[in-house]
């Protein structure tokens, strides 16, 4: 123990300025662990809302695909009226679909990309279709079997990327 007194420095023996200096040293290293300790409660709460911002365009995105879908199951439904509710509102969720899915991606990499460019090509085809079928006064049973196969794509996606509402990273 006497050997321990010995290394140590005497605060008395010590000048006014040697003890202002190692209290602003101390006063620093304070001031840096506190600097620390802020740093990472900060990083660990944009992590936090990062993570939620995630899952909440996730989950607006699966919400207006899925709303997509079970607008074009009313194309089905006898009387329905394609032209000025069914197909307009169906138009209407897939561009919040698009702006979403591509909101994801330019935000949080292609990994969280749910619709391909081919995907949404193929829609923009199925749409295109039924303007045509509506404007030549033709059947939209053509129109019908595309779309039909873009809504089972889309429902395939939905199954295959999203576990309890949470949108999954693609491998």
């Amino acid at each position: 123990m006497e050997k321990l007194k010995a290394s140590l420095p005497d605060f008395s023996e010590m000048s006014r300025r040697e003890k202002l200096l190692l209290g602003a040293c101390l006063a620093l290293v304070v001031a840096l662990i506190v600097v620390l300790c802020i740093s990472a409660n900060m990083r660990v709460n944009m992590q936090r809302n990062y993570t939620t911002v995630r899952s909440d365009l996730g989950e607006s995105l699966y919400s207006n695909l899925y709303m997509l879908i079970q607008t074009f199951d009313m194309t089905t439904v006898p009387n329905a009226d394609l032209r000025n509710a069914v197909i307009p509102q169906m138009k209407n969720y897939f561009i919040a679909s698009t702006t979403l899915n591509e909101a994801l991606t330019k935000s949080f990499g292609a990994r969280y990309r749910l619709l391909t460019d081919a995907d949404i090509s193929s829609i923009n085809t199925a749409f295109s279709a039924y303007e045509s079928a509506f404007r030549n006064e033709a059947p939209t049973d053509l129109a019908q079997a595309d779309m039909l196969a873009c809504m089972t794509r889309i429902r395939e996606l939905l199954v295959a990327r999203y576990s309890q509402g949470v949108l999954r990273a693609a491998r």
